[in-house]
């Protein structure tokens, strides 16, 4: 059974050119609970998610992760991570398979061809194309939205994050793609969605919604 899992943020603030974007967001999430990170374009979705991840640094506050009660140190954090998002490069003179295979390098873990396979298929690439040498660089948009997906599941990590994470995909992928979120959940995941897609709001347990702040704020 998997160990319960906590992500604390403790008065995240984010400035660039000494305005902050967003100020003080404090908040806990436990183990299988769906948090939606919302609001209007502009109000630091994307950028809140990354400083989650530890992808990009807060101007100040704190992230930490817990497992079982005990405090993930740094250097093992980011195994038990996985982030997508539509902007992230994939690699294009790599294969689907290749690409969960790093994943699982990351992790430390070597993984064989159809274990990669079967992630590729649950989010709806098709199985004679996941299987190829077929390089990314030849893929569509919504087909290497299923890779960055499968690379952000692969491993059932205990902190998944995603950034918009239907973009470009059909309805079936839609489909698959909640299932998968909703199963990952139900195994002890935390999972935190950057969108204002309200299918995907709908998901989360509860929403964490960031404001336009006032000139005052700005100052």
């Amino acid at each position: 059974m998997r160990a319960s899992v906590t992500l604390t943020a403790d008065g995240i603030t984010k400035r660039y050119s000494g305005a902050p974007l967003f100020s003080a967001v404090s908040f806990e999430a436990s183990s299988s609970e769906i948090v939606a990170i919302t609001g209007s374009n502009g109000t630091g979705k994307s950028t809140l998610l990354k400083i989650l991840a530890k992808v990009l640094s807060p101007t100040k506050g704190t992230v930490s992760f817990q497992q079982a009660g005990a405090a993930l140190s740094e250097d093992v954090y980011q195994s038990h991570i996985g982030f997508a998002a539509p902007y992230l490069e994939l690699y294009s003179e790599l294969t689907a398979i290749e690409h969960i295979q790093f994943v699982g390098e990351l992790k430390g873990k070597a993984l064989g061809q159809q274990e990669c396979i079967t992630q590729l298929t649950s989010l709806g690439l098709d199985e004679k194309i996941a299987a190829s040498d077929r390089h990314v660089k030849q893929y569509s948009s919504g087909m290497q939205q299923r890779v960055k997906l499968a690379m952000a599941f692969a491993l059932s990590p205990d902190f998944i994050f995603l950034d918009e994470p239907g973009s470009n995909l059909d309805a079936d992928g839609i489909t698959l793609l909640f299932d998968t979120i909703k199963k990952k959940a139900s195994e002890g995941a935390i999972v935190l969605i950057a969108t204002n897609d309200a299918a995907e709001v709908n998901l989360a347990s509860r929403e964490v919604r960031l404001e336009k702040l006032s000139a005052q704020h700005k100052k």
